[in-house]
């Protein structure tokens, strides 16, 4: 997902992140559409739009051995067509 934006960070989706004022001032974090995992995807894609640095700091989880994910269907399907959106988006 990352790769196909240009976004040179690892996850887009993860990872503890710290945004200082002017940073959402130039992003316009007010007309941001998306939700769930795909609000990070494109909050991270504008702050790199904008060139602005973003620094990652990893969050690491145990890997699940039972149980479901927690994503819903339509945040499923969201997550898959936001980069596609944003990609393309001029």
């Amino acid at each position: 997902m990352g790769a196909m934006l240009g976004l040179k960070i690892k996850d887009a989706t993860a990872g503890f992140k710290a945004w200082t004022a002017s940073a959402l001032h130039h992003i316009d974090v007010a007309s941001i559409r998306s939700d769930g995992y795909s609000f990070q995807v494109e909050m991270n894609h504008r702050a790199a739009s904008q060139g602005l640095t973003i620094a990652e700091v990893p969050i690491h989880f145990e890997k699940r051995v039972e149980g479901a994910s927690k994503m819903n269907l339509r945040e499923q399907l969201e997550s898959a067509l936001t980069p596609w959106k944003l990609r393309f988006r001029k």
